[in-house]
């Protein structure tokens, strides 16, 4: 199975500016919801843009594997972003379809890509002969790649994740494991003992994985205590649980 070639269709020069892109709080471009599901029996997926800015803007759209600082030219992956530039008015949308060009990926478990979106305002006028900086801005989300005949759901792994303590020579740390086939992502953790609240500083957890996430201004084991963490659903809502330790 071929891979899309993206050379061919992205400009070099745009490309080159998103390694000097700002943050996307004040991007015009709105991504309808705050990640994408791909079920393997679809036959694509579709995600809406928004331009919810007062000018027109240039607009690509590709996935990554987890490498974003890699040139998006020569990322080659199983899928197809169609269109890969797009125009957006100002309070128009643009529909991105993601296909899938059939090639082998875990049949066990999920697989995480990332969906970028790079804005691009269009050239400044500039009457003064001075020189203009232009950002361009560059928002990215999670894509999970599900399998059909996947066990249990994403609601149940984020509810049975075990969880421990551990400390070392540079603090203490939250220790998870993931038995199920899905990836959790956090959107909040705390450890609580003695009536204190310590934060935790947590990412997504791979299906079948273990992690450690460190413990926040915690400096010694105390016993006992409790988690209490916030997993994202497919919707982007919570899933809210306590465990003991």
């Amino acid at each position: 199975m071929s891979f899309i070639n993206y050379k061919r269709v992205y400009s070099l020069v745009v490309f080159l500016s998103a390694w000097f892109v700002a943050s996307n709080c004040y991007a015009d471009i709105v991504i309808s919801g705050t990640r994408i599901i791909y079920q393997q029996s679809a036959k694509d997926v579709s995600v809406k843009l928004d331009n919810r800015g007062q000018k027109p803007l240039l607009v690509q759209s590709w996935l990554d594997d987890g490498r974003d600082s890699v040139n998006p030219q020569e990322l080659k992956l199983p899928f197809l972003v169609t269109p890969p530039v797009s125009r957006i008015d100002p309070n128009k949308g643009q529909t991105i379809r993601i296909t899938s060009l059939g090639a082998e990926l875990p049949k066990d478990k999920e697989s995480l890509f990332w969906f970028n979106v790079l804005e691009v305002p269009p050239k400044a006028k500039n009457t003064d002969g001075e020189n203009i900086v232009q950002l361009a801005f560059r928002t990215r989300i999670k894509m999970f790649y599900r399998p059909d005949g996947l066990q249990g759901t994403p609601e149940e792994a984020a509810t049975k994740l075990q969880w421990s303590l551990r400390k070392d020579a540079q603090g203490v740390y939250a220790e998870v494991k993931n038995s199920s086939q899905y990836y959790v992502s956090f959107s909040d953790a705390t450890y609580l003992n003695n009536n204190k609240k310590y934060s935790i500083d947590t990412s997504a957890i791979a299906p079948g994985s273990s992690a450690s996430f460190k413990i926040k201004d915690l400096s010694n084991t105390a016993s006992g205590g409790k988690i209490k963490y916030s997993a994202i659903n497919d919707y982007g809502g919570s899933i809210e649980r306590e465990v003991n330790i």
